[in-house]
């Protein structure tokens, strides 16, 4: 009997611990987390649909110089078709470009400068052509052989040409045996010009 008020005791103890907090305690005196209430959402107004066909589209940013060579204004060297149909097909020959690199007798010129004192180095313009597919493979072949080929694209009055270079040196005479080796093999008058980096 006593045992049986014993733990009745205990019971009703434990239960008073348990709700005691939660009946007699302050709500001032609670927690943070117990306080906690989670704000509501203010009503909105969704934002009107914009058709994509009358929507402003920013304009595509273009490069207006994408090769300081392009805006130089020289001539074009006017490219003989036939000759150079033979050159792509290896019936006519050109001299191979000597390895760079090779040790010289003599020391090289030292190199003009323009009126900011920028070194000044010249480029050969081989052939001005309408097709980049054709100023390619000219460049791909004369690599092929050594030298130092590269297509510039030039907007012309008269359209679009492509103008293949081989350069550039910093020594005008250097490129004067090239000049020679591509005007015989190509049937063309190519050009000195300046090199514009």
């Amino acid at each position: 009997m006593l045992r049986q008020r014993l733990v009745g005791a205990l019971v009703l103890t434990a239960l008073g611990v348990l709700f005691w907090p939660i009946i007699f305690v302050d709500q001032a005196v609670r927690t943070p987390a117990e306080r906690l209430v989670i704000p509501t959402t203010e009503p909105f107004e969704p934002l009107p649909q914009r058709q994509l066909e009358s929507f402003d589209w920013p304009q595509d940013i273009v490069d207006v110089d994408p090769d300081p060579q392009a805006s130089i204004a020289e001539g074009e060297v006017e490219v003989d078709a036939r000759k150079t149909s033979a050159f792509l097909d290896g019936e006519v020959d050109i001299v191979v470009a000597e390895p760079s690199g090779n040790p010289r007798e003599e020391a090289p010129a030292p190199p003009d400068l323009d009126d900011k004192g920028l070194p000044i180095a010249y480029t050969l313009q081989v052939v001005s052509m309408a097709s980049r597919n054709d100023a390619d493979k000219v460049s791909q072949k004369l690599k092929s052989l050594n030298y130092k080929a590269y297509v510039v694209e030039v907007e012309r009055p008269e359209g679009v040409r492509y103008r293949v270079y081989v350069g550039p040196k910093y020594e005008k005479a250097a490129l004067a045996p090239v000049k020679r080796a591509v005007d015989e093999a190509l049937s063309v008058d190519s050009m000195v010009v300046r090199y514009w980096p």
